[in-house]
């Protein structure tokens, strides 16, 4: 759009063009957002009895889940986006860029899935019960037959 601008002649947007334009106003958005939630203008939660950890350590940073969530639906809207190019132009490149930005959005989508749980921790074993044994098998997890033997 710039060298629409510059040029003395009017001459219609490229595939190119059109495509890195809508790119880069997806990318500046998630930024945008990004951004908003850093510097707390937006309220993260709607109480304010648990206060707010500012150390490097710690993994539950106020910010990580809605910034994995935003980042995994710009993912997303990016994946349709260019599957929708592919369908409409038919050139190879969408369609690889819609399979790298699926694989991101899918990642992104099972972290948002599991990885925000607190999970099920036993109070007495302080073992985590979600355990299924697939694909491998825990042999040294806690056994309900084993341990009542023992103790």
């Amino acid at each position: 759009m710039i060298i629409s601008a510059l040029a003395k002649d009017i001459h219609p947007a490229t595939d190119v063009e059109v495509y890195f334009c809508r790119s880069l106003g997806f990318s500046l958005t998630l930024i945008a957002l990004i951004v908003l939630f850093f510097t707390g203008s937006i309220p993260l939660s709607s109480s304010i009895s648990e206060p707010v950890s500012l150390e490097d350590n710690d993994p539950k940073a106020p910010y990580a889940v809605p910034i994995l969530r935003i980042t995994t639906m710009f993912h997303g809207l990016s994946t349709i986006y260019c599957y929708m190019r592919y369908m409409n132009f038919g050139q190879t490149g969408y369609m690889l860029g819609a399979i790298g930005y699926g694989a991101i959005g899918s990642l992104g989508l099972w972290c948002v899935i599991f990885g925000t749980s607190g999970g099920r921790i036993s109070k007495r074993t302080g073992a985590d019960k979600r355990m299924t044994g697939f694909p491998f098998k825990n042999i040294m997890a806690y056994d309900k037959k084993k341990d009542r033997k023992m103790g």
